[in-house]
């Protein structure tokens, strides 16, 4: 099956005329029932209530605490199995699976092995950071707002990515299919992944001839139910309470999550939120003339002067160029909140304009960070006077 989205729905629509009716069957009932089960055993479902009033039934009853991905995958393993259904399994795709752990090996390095290297590691180490943190923040929402600790995760991967060579390992990172899948089977601290990890290793060990016999559609069926729930198809709902920029942004990355990958997702997003916020920031600074006759110009500054929104300050270039010789320019910086070297560099090019007029400039009520700034580069000392904001009474 190709990696990309077209190339899968070539492949899909060319093996349409290829369709098992018995695969098909089992990942119907696959679905079928992860979506069932959960239902079945509510506190307020009748046939819960009707089980409650029964005697004698508590084996059954804990048979509630079972992750409905487990009840399905032996269950419909074990009815493959019993009626012999001509379906693709692991073991008739595959193989059978080693049993037993991989041998400790020291991989054949060299300075030049090294060399290549560097780069593709730098980047995988990047992205499976981010993916990592993604996944951890999908699960912190499906907990209910509890938050992970990104150090923690971080280093923990970095540790096992970093012996997993050794047995012949590939680096992994947290993904929110596993995760996701683990949090709707149950899962509520971080005990649930090292169970996942030890089941896995039984499996592994102990029953790696029975995995074989389970068949490619249950797991179909399953990897359908997590994706489905992955969705969460309601967010989208919320969109109309949201700016069109935040509509453009989730949508655009949600599409090329799909068509592509999160990689690709994730770029696209970083770089179109930093698109938006630039323009929305820009959007919000203004200068307002107060005043702008021949000898005197009065003005107020609003918002961050910041590289893109520095052409804002043309305007009043402007009027000092059509001032009088000897114009006296004020700037009240009390709305001013942030300022950036782009934005000083306009700053100078107003100063250099009165200069060249013979007047002065002045600015007034200066926050701490652009006076910190001014202060640093020295601008401060070529204005003919300044005053810092206030102190709040």
């Amino acid at each position: 099956m190709p990696a990309d989205f077209f190339g899968i729905l070539h492949t899909v629509g060319g093996a349409l005329s290829t369709v098992n009716p018995y695969s098909v069957a089992l990942a119907g009932l696959c679905v079928l029932g992860l979506f069932v089960w959960p239902r079945l055993w509510a506190t307020d479902s009748a046939f819960r209530q009707r089980l409650d009033a029964l005697e004698g039934v508590s084996a059954l009853r804990a048979t509630s605490r079972l992750p409905a991905p487990v009840v399905a995958l032996v269950t419909l393993s074990l009815l493959a199995w019993a009626l012999q259904w001509p379906v693709d399994t692991i073991g008739s795709r595959f193989g059978s699976i080693p049993q037993g752990l991989p041998a400790l090996v020291w991989p054949d390095v060299s300075w030049q092995t090294v060399r290549q290297l560097v780069t593709p590691t730098l980047t995988i180490a990047l992205l499976g950071a981010i993916e990592s943190l993604l996944c951890a923040r999908v699960a912190d929402q499906l907990h209910g707002g509890r938050k992970h600790d990104p150090n923690q995760e971080l280093m923990a991967q970095g540790i096992a990515n970093a012996v997993v060579p050794f047995i012949g390992g590939m680096p992994a990172t947290g993904t929110i299919a596993r995760t996701v899948t683990n949090i709707r089977s149950g899962a509520t601290s971080g005990v649930a992944g090292m169970v996942h990890a030890a089941t896995l290793a039984a499996i592994v060990l102990l029953a790696a001839p029975l995995a074989r016999h389970v068949p490619l559609a249950v797991l179909a069926g399953i990897l359908l139910f997590v994706a489905w729930n992955m969705g969460e198809w309601r967010e989208f709902a919320r969109l109309k309470h949201f700016s069109h920029h935040y509509r453009l942004m989730l949508l655009s990355t949600f599409a090329v999550t799909v068509i592509f990958d999160l990689t690709v997702a994730v770029e696209l997003g970083l770089v179109l939120a930093v698109v938006l916020f630039v323009r929305r920031q820009s959007s919000l600074f203004r200068v307002t003339l107060h005043r702008a006759d021949p000898q005197r110009i009065e003005a107020e500054l609003y918002g961050s002067l910041f590289f893109g929104a520095v052409t804002k300050l043309d305007p009043l270039i402007q009027a000092v160029e059509a001032a009088d010789t000897g114009v006296q320019v004020r700037l009240d910086a009390r709305h001013l909140m942030l300022l950036d070297t782009t934005g000083l560099d306009a700053l100078t090019g107003l100063h250099d304009a009165i200069e060249r007029r013979g007047g002065r400039l002045v600015i007034d009520h200066l926050h701490e960070q652009p006076l910190s700034l001014m202060r640093r580069t020295g601008f401060l000392s070529r204005l003919a006077g300044w005053s810092p904001l206030p102190p709040a009474a």
